[in-house]
């Protein structure tokens, strides 16, 4: 019951600072040889995104006890660009004191948004000290070995650069450092096997030493998004000492069934799988535990589980054979009932069966049983057994709990230790074995919807552990559509909402512009992550690109009379803030014509024709700079086999089609009234519609072919390489097949590739309903919905199961997601 693992894990991760780490081994020879706590940060801007976004550290950083680890390390705000490194946590008397290990150049941030700052020059040792003072923090800073190591305290530093050259690295620190998964935003250290490193633990657990019978080291990885939070990794134990995961050398997990017994009101359930009892005995004498004369009894238990129900405790022994067990029970018995075709019976107080488990368990005064199959029920009360075995009757059981699949969905099937609970389950497991102050941080921190699951799975050796605090959600049904959440602005919506990608998971957020406009991002679960005061709206789509080629994703766009790319938090990428005198901007078009980000930015305003490579610069090589008439919409890029085609539509009817330099690749003759659709390579040819209603295509050659549709004017298409949807008056075509809808006002189409099927929306505007097809006309379940706007759609969470979002009223926004 001592998940110690988890609870000082969980401290470390109110942490909105990261640092930097090289593979050589020396960057370990400058952690402190008194630093208990270290992390290894692989992307700091990853981390400093999905914590910022991640509700349980919002609801936990304004406790007592993370705030004083953020503020010890308030002075790493100061430090611009950081990317990766190590982060080691030392004690001096009372205060906790951090070494910031780095191969990148020290930068401070931009000084104009700073207040009293002050930087001194110190010597030591031949080397040089720098000592900053910014807004009332203090730290230190050298160059030594090719790292910058930056501490809060100076004497820290100086004792990590003399002693760098000499000092031993903690052996499982370098095990832990040479295999920390670098795919992972972060990785964490925690070493409670040295007696020295009791005082920093202690001031972060409130002096309680459970932590320290718990293991001798605990290497995490952290996986975070908006609602969770996982950790996984390895416990090692010290074989010789009195330790709780020795109990479990040598034993195999076991698939956990106690949940199939538990009430399903349970504030948690523990289950303790032992493939072989006698093992759990001797593990018990190797570490010093006395042996009972109680043991061999329990020879054939296989699971050891107990529920926190009805303000009492309920243990659950699963054996694969009853006799021994029951033999003694008939002796100790001292009543016997009926209920519910089940015997229960009263024990003698003070049974000594229980004493092999308090190790596990702890002490509690069970008077009561029974038995269920192969299961033996016990209880401190009469009434509390009794409702157990008739909700194990009725099957109301833990198994079929949001709470138990939820977690049951993130963990393996098999464990030594497999712990479930509710946040007030959860608080009660910290009060009673890892710390009161602890325990009171998270009563108070309103994570009543999260469940908070803990996996230890014994190994050779050592122990796998999983972590988990993850917001409970509903099971629904397949083929079912629901709302995921709702945004409400202060302002009416200029813009429809847009899907965007996070670098950071690979998941989907939002983007949208009110009509003052602000422009905001917004998670996968609704919280506004930042916003932006723009000069004008936004025109068009906004286009993701990789300027630097690192995966780290940016904005870029076009207003009225502004090309500007923004990076992930919302900051201008220079020089990608050009502005045009005059206005009246289309929407950017963005080439990467090979594929691999080497970019080209077009811009155009009325005849003019602006192309920018990654750089900023104009690509001088491009000579269609100046068009013959007005371009009525940005220009796109297509590429049939070898050859790349930019097309432009002008104002005059004519088409212009032309290679990457901007010379004619297909000469057309004709001109045209183009209906307000872009143009689509459909069949490969170019494809597009006139205001009186012809379907016209035009292939590599520049030969025309077209077909008179009657299409009223305001129709609309979409198109995929072969599959083409016509949206006229209330007539929707797929492929050919057309699905007469209800009498209406009806947007263009929209066609959407997810997960190897395709999709085909139209909005009613007017009887505000959303339409779904698939590529042979079928509605999807459950749709029409009531939306008053396009949709953009993807899959948000990767999960295969696509998400859709939309204008909802005019100043909200609404996800709903397809099962």
């Amino acid at each position: 019951m001592r998940h110690t693992l988890l609870f000082a894990a969980l401290l470390l991760l109110c942490f909105s600072c990261s640092t930097k780490t090289e593979s050589e081994n020396s960057i370990l020879e400058l952690v402190p040889t008194n630093a208990s706590l270290v992390f290894k940060i692989n992307d700091f801007e990853t981390l400093t995104n999905e914590s910022s976004s991640n509700e349980i550290f919002d609801a936990l950083e304004g406790q007592d006890s993370f705030k004083q680890i953020k503020k010890s390390i308030t002075s790493l705000n100061y430090i611009a660009d950081k990317k990766k490194g190590l982060l080691a946590f030392s004690i001096d008397s009372t205060l906790i004191d951090y070494t910031y290990i780095s191969t990148d150049s020290l930068k401070i941030r931009d000084g104009d948004s700073l207040q009293n700052k002050s930087i001194e020059t110190l010597s030591y040792d031949n080397l040089k000290i720098i000592k900053y003072e910014i807004e009332n923090s203090v730290f230190y800073s050298t160059h030594f070995d090719n790292y910058w190591v930056i501490s809060s305290s100076q004497t820290l530093l100086q004792n990590s650069i003399t002693t760098a050259e000499t000092s031993v690295v903690d052996e499982s620190l370098q095990q832990f450092y040479n295999v920390a998964n670098k795919d992972k935003v972060m990785n964490i250290w925690l070493n409670i096997d040295d007696v020295n490193n009791k005082p920093l633990l202690d001031h972060l657990l409130g002096a309680d030493e459970n932590i320290f019978n718990f293991a001798s080291t605990i290497s995490l990885d952290l996986t975070l998004n908006d609602t969770e939070i996982s950790l996984s990794g390895i416990a090692e134990s010290n074989s010789t000492k009195n330790l709780f995961l020795n109990l479990f050398n040598n034993t195999k997990p076991i698939q956990n069934k106690a949940s199939l017994l538990a009430p399903s009101d349970a504030e948690y359930l523990i289950s303790f799988g032992l493939d072989d009892f006698k093992l759990y005995t001797a593990n018990k004498i190797a570490i010093n535990r006395p042996a009972t004369t109680m043991d061999s009894l329990l020879n054939t238990v296989e699971e050891i589980g107990v529920a926190a129900y009805d303000n009492e405790h309920v243990l659950f022994l699963r054996t694969y054979g009853t006799a021994t067990l029951l033999d003694y029970i008939n002796e100790e018995k001292i009543s016997t009932e009926e209920f519910s075709s089940n015997e229960i019976w009263g024990l003698k107080p003070n049974t000594k069966i229980f004493d092999p488990l308090i190790p596990l368990i702890g002490e509690h005064p069970f008077e009561y049983a029974s038995i269920i199959e192969n299961t033996f029920l016990f209880s401190t009360s009469k009434n509390t057994l009794e409702s157990v075995i008739s909700k194990i009757k009725t099957g109301d059981t833990f198994d079929k709990t949001n709470l138990f699949k939820n977690a049951e969905r993130k963990l393996t099937s098999s464990s030594s230790v497999l712990s479930i609970s509710n946040s007030k389950g959860f608080s009660s497991l910290l009060d009673k074995s890892v710390s009161r102050t602890l325990a009171e941080t998270f009563r108070k921190s309103n994570l009543n919807d999260y469940v908070f699951g803990t996996q230890i799975i014994a190994d050779a050796g050592f122990f796998h552990t999983n972590f988990l605090i993850k917001k409970i959600t509903e099971e629904e049904d397949t083929n079912s559509v629901s709302s995921v959440f709702e945004v409400k602005f202060d302002t009416d919506l200029a813009t429809l909402p847009q899907f965007v990608t996070n670098h950071s998971n690979g998941r989907k957020e939002i983007i949208v512009q009110d009509q003052e406009n602000i422009l905001y991002l917004i998670t996968n679960s609704g919280k506004i992550l930042w916003k932006k005061q723009l000069n004008g709206t936004i025109q068009g789509k906004i286009q993701q690109v990789d300027l630097f080629k690192n995966g780290k994703l940016q904005l870029a766009f076009t207003t009225n009379n502004e090309f500007l790319i923004l990076d992930r938090n919302g900051k201008e990428v220079q020089p990608f803030s050009k502005k045009y005198t005059g206005g009246n901007l289309n929407s950017l078009a963005v080439f990467d014509y090979e594929g691999r980000k080497d970019y080209r930015f077009v811009v155009t305003q009325d005849k003019n024709v602006f192309m920018y490579n990654g750089k900023g610069d104009v690509v001088k090589g491009f000579t269609y700079d100046t068009a013959e008439a007005p371009i009525v919409a940005a220009p796109q890029h297509f590429r049939i086999g070898k050859k790349d085609y930019i097309v432009f539509k002008l104002e005059n009817g004519q088409l212009k089609i032309t290679n990457r330099v901007g010379k004619t690749r297909v000469n057309v003759k004709d001109k045209f009234s183009f209906s307000d659709n872009d143009i689509k390579l459909y069949q490969n040819k170019f494809t597009f519609t006139s205001v009186e209603g012809k379907l016209y295509q035009i292939d590599t050659q520049g030969k025309i072919s077209s077909s008179n549709l009657n299409l009223a004017k305001d129709h609309g298409i979409d198109a995929t390489s072969k599959t083409l949807a016509i949206m006229n008056d209330n007539t929707l075509t797929i492929r050919d097949k057309k699905i007469q809808l209800e009498l209406g006002v009806y947007s263009k189409p929209t066609v959407f590739y997810l997960n190897d099927k395709i999709y085909v929306s139209v909005t009613d505007i007017q009887n505000q309903k959303i339409y779904l097809f698939d590529s042979q006309a079928e509605s999807i379940p459950n749709f029409p919905i009531f939306g008053s706007s396009i949709i953009d759609m993807a899959d948000i969470n990767a999960n295969r199961q696509p998400e859709f979002v939309f204008k909802d009223q005019e100043n909200s926004i609404r996800v709903f997601k397809i099962r």
